[in-house]
């Protein structure tokens, strides 16, 4: 007998020793009574006071009105002796100290007893645990799920992984629309690397060694697929691979992305720029040809007619910059080396700067400045003598990309300066797209400050010292290189300095 008492005892405390170690509370209900006791915890959890009576009234109160239908038909069919469901079920409480909304885990069995010819209820007892932190991670985890799914549906992509040991893929019904399958088709790796375009999967081949040399698990490749009716669609690989202790590939998983339109869409966006160069070039070769025929043999001043081709010339070394980045940004550095190239020496050009990329709507503006400055300098300032030299770099500020132009030792310059055509489309005409542009007369020479606005570039490369010293024979020589020179024995023909297209 007192080694029964004495294994009750040994399992009453296993037991509180258990309650005490998980926030778990008891609760009791007496059918016969109607009485009902809360342990310490199970009062904190539905938010009693330590001492009220617990009534099941007050135990209805506290459970949520959208709960309570369901836990009432749990509890009834609990205490059916024909049922005697003890399985758990979670509901929401409100708790009667602060009105908060908490999620309660509860687990019931009752206890039955013969009364007369029938068996009956005659006790309800359980455990209740407050979950609401689990459950508040569980809605957490499931609307990121959604909004992960929202993303990849808008996106149109497929989410994939490849189990490498063994070659197998796991298919979706999204990855089998991204290769024109139905739905439901069950294709194998083999069968969907056949589905790619000729050499498309040497060139995804050739992405993954690559940066798997750099130790990059990430990766991404573009490639075409074949759908059924013979068509070619573009789409976008992206992909982390997944290797084993030993550094061997295990799994890869990734995301697929159709791009087609995008794709399309730029061939069209090239197509169409190839089309406006050629038209551009031609038209500005049928400008120069007119101006040539117009104003040659001594009809205009040959200075202003060689500015006037200068200024076509830059147009056109523009135009074709602006095509090869195909509309897009251009490299400050990239123009810069274009259209000062004719002007520069040894020793006497030093352009200096981080390279940046600007907006498509600054390429035309930047080039006729420097080709105005370049012409200004080769004709008049520092670089129509054997001793001058000009200065041009940029830096970024706080105001934006400001840009120097500055000449030295050459010929002295007037305190105030003829503001002739070049001049004006600085100061007054081209300072449209930029935030201001200021050109100031100094004895050693002019000095230019062009201020672009913050928006729309960014920074490319760390700062750089460029000194570009190209070998021309002589700036006057540039001049002639890009305006052409007038022959004067040979009818007044100026050289073509705009090639032609190619078409009428």
């Amino acid at each position: 007998m007192r080694r029964a008492i004495d294994k009750i005892r040994d399992d009453n405390l296993k037991l509180r020793l258990a309650l005490r170690a998980a926030p778990i509370g008891i609760w009791d209900w007496n059918l016969e009574t109607g009485e009902m006791n809360y342990s310490p915890r199970a009062r904190v959890i539905s938010g009693f006071s330590p001492d009220e009576p617990i009534t099941i009234d007050k135990v209805r109160a506290v459970t949520h009105p959208e709960d309570l239908p369901g836990t009432s038909a749990l509890a009834r069919m609990a205490l059916d002796p024909e049922i005697r469901n003890n399985d758990p079920y979670e509901y929401r409480i409100v708790r009667a100290d602060t009105g908060e909304i908490r999620w309660a885990l509860a687990h019931g069995e009752a206890v039955f007893r013969r009364v007369g010819d029938s068996v009956q209820a005659v006790r309800f007892l359980g455990t209740i645990q407050d979950i609401t932190s689990r459950k508040l991670a569980e809605n957490a985890l499931r609307e990121a799920e959604l909004r992960q799914r929202l993303a990849i549906d808008a996106a149109r992509m497929a989410v994939w992984e490849l189990d490498v040991e063994n070659d197998r893929l796991t298919v979706s019904a999204e990855l089998n629309r991204m290769f024109g399958l139905v739905p439901d088709a069950c294709p194998t790796v083999a069968e969907l690397r056949n589905l790619l375009a000729p050499g498309d999967l040497d060139k995804i081949t050739e992405v993954r060694n690559r940066v798997a040399s750099a130790n990059d698990p990430h990766f991404e490749a573009e490639f075409r697929c074949r759908f059924p009716d013979g068509s070619l669609r573009w789409r976008l690989l992206r992909a982390e691979v997944q290797t084993s202790a030993g550094g061997e590939p295990r799994r890869i998983i990734g995301v697929l992305m159709d791009i087609d339109e995008r794709k399309r869409a730029n061939e069209q966006k090239q197509l169409l720029l190839r089309e406006v160069h050629h038209r551009v070039k031609n038209s500005l070769s049928i400008i120069q040809a007119l101006a040539t025929q117009s104003f040659g043999r001594g009809a205009a001043d040959p200075n202003a007619l060689h500015a006037f081709l200068g200024r076509l010339a830059a147009l056109a070394k523009a135009t074709d910059l602006a095509v090869a980045q195909q509309g897009e940004a251009f490299g400050l550095a990239d123009l810069i080396a274009t259209v000062t190239e004719p002007f520069r020496s040894p020793t006497r050009f030093k352009i200096a700067g981080k390279d940046v990329q600007l907006p498509a709507r600054l390429n035309v503006p930047l080039a006729l400045v420097f080709n105005e400055l370049c012409t200004n300098a080769a004709k008049f300032g520092a670089l129509s003598n054997a001793n001058g030299s000009v200065s041009l770099r940029w830096e970024i500020t706080t105001k934006g990309l400001e840009l120097h132009w500055q000449e030295t030792d050459g010929p002295p310059v007037p305190p105030k300066l003829n503001k002739a055509f070049g001049l004006r489309m600085i100061l007054d005409v081209l300072p449209v797209e930029f935030a201001s542009a200021q050109i100031e007369p100094r004895p050693s020479g002019i000095r230019c400050h062009i201020l672009v606005a913050t928006s729309g570039w960014k920074t490319l490369l760390p700062e750089t010292e460029m000194r570009i010293d190209t070998h021309v024979e002589g700036h006057r020589k540039a001049i002639d290189d890009v305006a052409g020179k007038a022959n004067t024995d040979g009818g007044g023909q100026l050289s073509p300095v705009i090639p032609s297209a190619g078409r009428s």
